[in-house]
């Protein structure tokens, strides 16, 4: 049985200390939290497995390479730890249904929590048809071409690492497609179209957008809404998990199943 809930001083050890480190630390300052161990992979190979099985932390953060999230997460569940793991929660459907046997284990989906997605959750109408303009184009550099993050296989590529936030808000607030097609699909960019129930929405990735003409457009019905926040919005998600609650694995499968079929249609 796992414990840690509602527990003042909570105790926390991380996998990772990349760039997404910060947020979490600060997030965890926030809630009064306590980081007791940190492994990375500087350490050797299975220094998180041993962290995992002797640390006194109450909750396991999870900030490793994406396809190392699966075996990590089940890992530290077993341990009887509750886990907390970046998105993407797996790179396959199939292992978030694995995941979601588990009541200990919870995913990071921080726009989900933004002030924005609470008061568009609770004004769409299911009688109503949206019409859904989704860009996301950012610059990435050589460094980050270079690291894990550039290769397909480790970070499950573009849609992945740049699309399952917006992905994720769109399955959110307008519910699972019945229908998928992808009109450009490599390396740095990809786009497409995706249509459910009361919803018709034209997306595009790029990141090998200019520094200067970076942007993140999401448009319903012409109405463009912001969703960058000077918050750290991680923090709602620490909030969460202290009240044992928090997107679990059963809700992150919905973008990794959304994922596979935009695969599946590029190659069609």
């Amino acid at each position: 049985m796992f414990r840690g809930y509602n527990m003042p001083n909570m105790k926390f050890a991380i996998i990772g200390k990349g760039l997404i480190f910060e947020k979490h630390a600060q997030a965890i300052r926030e809630i009064k939290g306590e980081i007791v161990d940190i492994a990375d992979k500087s350490q050797g190979e299975d220094a998180w497995k041993n962290m995992v099985r002797e640390t006194e932390a109450d909750c396991l953060v999870i900030l490793a390479p994406n396809n190392l999230h699966f075996e990590m997460t089940k890992f530290s569940a077993e341990q009887g730890k509750i886990v907390l793991c970046e998105k993407p929660l797996t790179l396959k459907s199939e292992e978030a249904k694995i995941l979601a046997k588990y009541k200990n284990i919870f995913t990071v989906c921080q726009l989900r929590y933004h002030p924005l997605s609470k008061k568009l959750k609770s004004e769409i109408k299911k009688d109503m048809d949206y019409q859904i303009e989704m860009d996301i184009a950012v610059h990435r550099d050589k460094d980050y071409w270079e690291s894990w993050k550039g290769q397909a296989e480790k970070s499950g590529g573009i849609l992945f690492n740049i699309g399952i936030h917006y992905f994720d808000l769109l399955l959110y607030l307008f519910g699972k497609p019945h229908s998928v097609s992808t009109r450009l699909l490599s390396e740095k960019r990809a786009a497409g179209i995706i249509k459910g129930e009361n919803y018709t929405c034209n997306w595009r990735l790029s990141a090998e957008e200019p520094r200067e003409s970076q942007h993140r457009v999401f448009k319903i019905n012409g109405t463009p809404y912001d969703f960058s926040s000077k918050e750290n919005l991680h923090l709602y998600v620490y909030r969460d998990l202290l009240q044992k609650r928090g997107v679990i694995p059963e809700d992150a499968m919905s973008s990794v199943e959304l994922i596979e079929k935009i695969y599946e249609s590029s190659k069609k």
